[in-house]
């Protein structure tokens, strides 16, 4: 059994640690509910424009626009939103793991990486990553969601990729992260979800307001979807921290036990002592 020292500096070490796991915790759950915040507040422009892109699609013909021009898929470029940190449990590999899934063939499939976990992973594997975004910090601001659409619009207008998709964690609960896959170009006519009632006079044109339209769209699907995958992020890590505040909690408590029986075995043994040197000197004097 180790010593009384010993067992004295594990629990110190131990304490040391849950109090830094429980700083992680609480600072993951503050990062979280801004980022929350964020998400909320772009969500109801972010579907009204949507729902307006839904409504002009009809009244203007694919062809005359390179981003609603659907071409057979030879080349696919897929946006990886992970994390720059660990500490998150399985966050980082469930993301990862869904974007496998959509990889049949490296050779004809592109990475756009936001965040370090992803860029390394498929970097160290030899994937084609032609961009790679970090450091955008939480809540991202907007202004950084422009040089990644930027790319994405140019690489499907000069026809390098025929088809994109976001891969990233859908924040649903505090316990449940999502990994999700979504279509972003070509554009998918659907139905809106709320039908405009009254029917409208675009101006100057449908085919010119599309225009300007569509990469808005672009930019809030990109934003919605890393505002997403950092609440799922700070989600996970404030999870994980907790378990681990509890873990050590229980380490403390059984550390605690073992002290205080090796502090009792101790004191037996040196009381035990002390009885057979006083037995010893009692005889020496007879």
């Amino acid at each position: 059994m180790a010593s009384v020292r010993e067992i004295k500096r594990h629990i110190k070490s131990v304490s040391n640690i849950k109090k830094i796991t429980k700083t992680m915790q609480m600072v993951a759950g503050a990062k979280m509910q801004k980022t929350l915040s964020a998400l909320l507040a772009s969500r109801p422009y972010a579907q009204l424009a949507w729902n307006l892109l839904l409504n002009l699609a009809p009244k203007t013909e694919r062809e005359l626009h390179p981003l609603l021009q659907i071409r057979g898929i030879r080349n696919s470029l897929l946006v990886v939103i992970t994390s720059d940190r660990g500490l998150c449990g399985a966050f980082n590999m469930n993301v990862i793991g869904e974007a496998l899934r959509q990889i049949k063939d490296k050779e004809t499939h592109f990475l756009i990486t936001v965040g370090k976990k992803g860029r390394d992973f498929f970097i160290r594997r030899g994937y084609k990553v032609i961009a790679e975004f970090t450091g955008l910090g939480a809540p991202a601001p907007f202004i950084s969601i422009t040089p990644i659409s930027q790319i994405i619009i140019d690489e499907f207008i000069k026809g390098n990729v025929d088809e994109v998709k976001l891969v990233y964690s859908d924040y649903v609960s505090n316990v449940i992260q999502r990994p999700t896959t979504i279509q972003l170009l070509p554009f998918q006519q659907e139905q809106p979800e709320e039908p405009f009632l009254a029917q409208f006079i675009y101006e100057p044109s449908p085919s010119e307001v599309i225009e300007n339209l569509l990469v808005r769209i672009i930019e809030y699907k990109i934003y919605a979807a890393i505002l997403e995958s950092q609440a799922s992020e700070f989600s996970a890590r404030m999870m994980a921290m907790k378990n681990a505040t509890e873990n050590a909690e229980n380490l403390i408590q059984s550390l605690i036990l073992s002290y205080n029986k090796a502090r009792q075995e101790g004191i037996t043994k040196e009381l035990t002592e002390l009885s057979t040197t006083k037995a010893v000197i009692e005889s020496l004097k007879k």
